[in-house]
């Protein structure tokens, strides 16, 4: 499935930033993906923006109707931080 231009722009983004907060926190693809139950390719379609068939149009959406998806995101991040395991 092709993506729209702003949905190419938001699962980059959001890929992006997953890469960046994983790497920080000192773990390998392998890490993430049994964290969640899925598989280390899985966790680099993510990261590149491929595989997103159901993010990118949520995000879309999301920035269409004025929600400002990096503020969800950082929301999310302060109300959990304390509980993220130390890499």
């Amino acid at each position: 499935m092709e993506l729209k231009t702003a949905e190419q722009r938001l699962a980059r983004q959001f890929g992006e930033s997953l890469r960046a907060r994983r790497k920080m926190l000192g773990y390998t693809q392998d890490d993430l993906a049994s964290m969640i139950g899925a598989n280390r390719r899985f966790i680099s379609e993510l990261e590149r923006g491929k595989g997103t068939s159901y993010l990118g149009p949520s995000l879309a959406a999301a920035e269409a109707l004025g929600i400002n998806i990096s503020t969800l995101f950082e929301e999310r991040r302060s109300t959990s931080a304390s509980s993220l395991p130390k890499a």
